[in-house]
């Protein structure tokens, strides 16, 4: 009996044995791949945080990190080269304003009829995803949807279901008649505190407010409201963000402690000041009003919103060029709706028309959208322990700041997601 025990035992050991040896096998060859070197190398490469050009650059790749970044760097053995030709490498670009969820409807317009299901508009948000990844831009911070679309596409972008950007979400953002119009301000307090409370519990990476201004001028939400939702979101690691257009409202936002003012429009000299004062980062989105007008049949929006839109496009150039000139930290941020998402690089030309010189729109997409973000020392620049994002074009944007627009090389987290500008180099 001890004796056909023990044949039983060796005879499932045996069958097992085969099994673990695949196992080991295939946990060896991820480990081999995870380790696997790329290098890419470039006829130039724009340093944002210097706003030099090097020429000749070498990156070595070691899985989703830059290991190592240098001019004319030798090979290491067995490396995969990917080189890039007579191209200018960058880093992957990034969109501090979107709205991934904006799409036309199926008959080429936006505002006539509502998606039946959140299922749907998340269809539609993963194209939109997939347009702006292959446009250059490696990370979006979005801001503002319904029914937690983007956090789920954020999520199916991690889990490798759906190709785009990393992604940072607010989740449904704080509009001001949200409140209980009979409500003191110690209850609008509470209840700002338990909305960031709710935003937090779903997940969300950032708060967004919507800010404005009544009849009186007077911010529809207060410095101390707004500073509750900044208290609150910091407890959980998060910043803040404030839509708001006119003076009074941006001051109360920026007073109250917000991370960053998006659009900002009609900026007067003390709103300048107090940016300044609090650095606090100043998106324009200054081309999503041309976007529109130049679209106007597929937009269903009433004659006050168009007027609106004339008044911001006749405003905003000069407006951001009064902040920029004052020292006011300026972020790129698309806004991009429908119609604009994998033309987000739109923004930067409208910068530079702005007066912000071609190497300072490089670091509005770049290293400082990283640090508006939360990210810096993690993206936004080439560098080393960096994510391997990077982008290519041919032409010099330091120069041209178009070319963004027609960018021909994509790497996300060390992974070529779109190339037009490869002379294939066998391995070393």
């Amino acid at each position: 009996m001890k004796l056909k025990l023990c044949i039983t035992h060796l005879l499932l050991l045996l069958l097992c044995l085969p099994s673990c040896a695949s196992r080991t096998a295939q946990t060896n060859s991820k480990q081999a791949q995870t380790q696997q070197r790329i290098v890419i190398r470039a006829a130039r490469m724009f340093d944002v945080e210097r706003g030099q050009m090097i020429e000749r650059p070498v990156v070595v790749i070691e899985g989703e990190k830059i290991a190592a970044v240098g001019a004319n760097l030798a090979i290491p053995p067995g490396a995969q080269v990917i080189d890039l030709g007579d191209a200018t490498l960058l880093p992957g670009l990034i969109d501090a304003h979107t709205h991934i969820t904006y799409h036309f409807d199926s008959s080429g317009h936006f505002g006539l009829s509502g998606d039946p299901s959140a299922d749907i508009t998340l269809k539609y948000a993963a194209e939109n995803a997939r347009n702006t990844l292959l446009a250059g831009f490696t990370t979006i911070r979005n801001l503002g949807a319904g029914a937690q679309v983007d956090l789920k596409l954020r999520d199916a972008i991690k889990r490798g279901e759906v190709t785009g950007p990393r992604m940072l979400v607010s989740g449904e953002p704080f509009l001001p008649n949200d409140f209980d119009p009979t409500a003191d301000e110690a209850a609008r307090i509470a209840y700002m505190r338990e909305f960031v409370r709710a935003r937090v519990r779903e997940g969300a990476d950032v708060i967004k407010l919507f800010e404005g201004v009544d009849a009186r001028g007077q911010a529809l939400i207060s410095e101390a409201e707004v500073r509750a939702a900044v208290e609150e979101a910091a407890r959980a690691g998060l910043r803040v963000a404030v839509h708001a257009h006119e003076a009074a409202a941006i001051k109360a936002a920026v007073r109250g402690g917000c991370a960053s003012i998006e659009h900002g429009t009609f900026l007067d000299a003390e709103a300048i000041r107090l940016l300044v004062q609090h650095h606090t980062s100043l998106v324009p989105t200054l081309y999503l009003p041309t976007h529109y007008l130049a679209h106007k049949s597929q937009f269903a929006f009433d004659d006050s919103t168009w007027d609106f839109f004339t008044r911001l496009q006749t405003h905003n150039l000069e407006n951001s060029r009064r902040a920029h000139a004052a020292g006011v930290v300026i972020v790129s941020g698309s806004d991009a709706v429908a119609g604009l998402h994998g033309q987000n690089a739109r923004e930067l030309e409208w910068l530079v028309k702005a007066g912000l010189t071609p190497a300072e729109a490089l670091c509005a997409a770049t290293v400082d959208a990283a640090q508006l973000l939360g990210l810096d020392g993690q993206l936004g620049v080439i560098k080393n322990g960096y994510a391997a994002d990077l982008i290519a074009v041919s032409g010099d944007p330091s120069r041209d700041i178009t070319v963004l627009q027609r960018v021909g090389f994509v790497m996300k987290g060390g992974q070529v997601v779109k190339d037009e500008l490869t002379t294939k180099a066998p391995r070393h």
